[in-house]
């Protein structure tokens, strides 16, 4: 049994160990306690007008009260010289990035393109910003700031959203996976796409019934618009609103962005599907009679059929050969047919003469035939639920194209 006094001496010793310790930690923890939290501000800018801004963009603001500056943490990125960059985008295999920047030139660039920004000061608890600033700081790192991109499941604003629910313990989710304003995100491309004719048409033909289901709103947060609608809407446990503030900037600029409409242009397709028709049939009316009506109908019939083979050839492409989901199972190509190919050869003999060859004739009817074959077995299909892709717009414009090629065809090849 050891001596009383060694056993005070043993502690004694201990203590002088165990006190310097126990000063740096409370030191440290001072330290904290002195350090001011981060101000999270959630950047929202409205779409622009270049193709590539139509849907507007977000960010997440981080930076200390007082300061001059804060970091911008944006995953709207990607780098034109990673390898194999076009293969990539084709296929759908796209890498995007996320980014740290200095957030007064971030936002001051959008400023300078014309576009208005929302800034959105959040109310965060200590922990959850904590949280937040080590996951963006995580994801901006070399090894881990590529992300494989896709346009409605990940992109820079799922990003942000996935981002701000995991700062608020899945509060953002909770609220919203659950309910449904019934859009889809066809609706959505369309509404955001408009005025731009040729990103319009080409994606809404490009896209399948993958996109044609309800999303909730956890899901319309693909839009930055719809988050910052989200985020504004939300309440934190006690009842207070999640934002503490609200600026949008340029000062003075108006603090509401317009809720996006979709234009209904079922008559206006329906009207361009009848002309279309009527000019091949009046063409074709005037070669009847000779003279040189009949180069006129070559060229324009072989111009439409070049431009129906090819979209159903970039259709069946995007659906077999790629990695772009929202591309999948797309009714367009029993309206688009790819057999228009066939034609091609009969509409380049007739630009110099009235007749054909037998196997030109034959090919071109077999093509005709199989494109009216495709579009009638897809207005069929309309009355069943599991081919409810939202494509009657096209429907409408290509019917009576196609009927209209068809019946010049079959009589320009007999």
């Amino acid at each position: 049994m050891l001596h009383s006094g060694r056993v005070h001496a043993w502690l004694a010793l201990l203590w002088l160990l165990w006190l310097p310790l126990a000063q740096a930690q409370d030191d440290a923890s001072a330290a904290v306690a002195a350090e001011p939290a981060l101000e999270v501000t959630l950047i929202t800018v409205e779409p622009g007008a270049l193709y590539w801004q139509r849907f507007g963009h977000n960010a997440i603001l981080l930076e200390r009260p007082g300061a001059r500056n804060g970091v911008s943490y944006n995953f709207g990125y990607f780098d034109f010289g990673q390898p194999d960059f076009l293969m990539r985008f084709l296929r759908g295999r796209m890498l995007y990035q996320a980014v740290a920047l200095d957030g007064n030139r971030d936002i001051a660039g959008y400023l300078e393109d014309g576009r208005r920004v929302w800034l959105q000061r959040l109310r965060l608890s200590p922990g959850g910003t904590r949280v937040l600033a080590a996951h963006l700081e995580d994801h901006v790192r070399p090894e881990h700031r590529d992300y494989r991109y896709d346009y409605y499941t990940i992109n820079c604003s799922t990003k942000v959203r996935d981002a701000l629910d995991l700062a608020l313990g899945g509060a953002l989710k909770r609220a919203t996976e659950h309910r449904s304003h019934g859009w889809t995100w066809r609706r959505f491309t369309r509404a955001y796409a408009q005025g731009v004719p040729w990103l319009y048409l080409g994606t809404d033909l490009a896209l399948g019934q993958a996109v044609d289901r309800p999303l909730s709103i956890w899901e319309e947060a693909f839009i930055p618009g719809e988050l910052k609608r989200q985020i504004g809407e939300l309440k934190l446990d006690d009842g207070s609103p999640l934002v503490a503030s609200e600026q949008v900037l340029p000062v003075g600029a108006a603090d509401i962005a317009p809720a996006p409409t979709v234009p209904d242009w079922r008559a206006g397709f329906a009207a361009a599907g009848i002309a279309l028709a009527g000019l091949l049939l009046v063409l074709a009316r005037l070669a009847e009679r000779g003279g040189v009506a009949r180069w006129p109908l070559a060229v324009v019939g072989g111009l439409l059929s070049l431009l129906l083979a090819a979209a159903g050839t970039l259709i069946l492409g995007l659906w077999v050969g790629t990695d772009h989901a929202a591309a999948w199972r797309n009714e367009n190509l029993m309206l688009l047919s790819p057999s228009w190919w066939l034609t091609l050869p009969a509409w380049l003999v007739l630009l110099g003469r009235d007749q054909v060859s037998a196997w030109v004739a034959r090919a071109a009817v077999i093509g005709a035939w199989l494109a009216v074959a495709g579009i009638a077995l897809g207005a069929l299909l309309k009355v069943f639920k599991s081919f409810d892709q939202a494509n009657i717009e096209w429907l409408l414009l290509l019917l009576p194209l196609v009927l209209a090629l068809r019946y010049v065809l079959v009589k320009r090849c007999r």
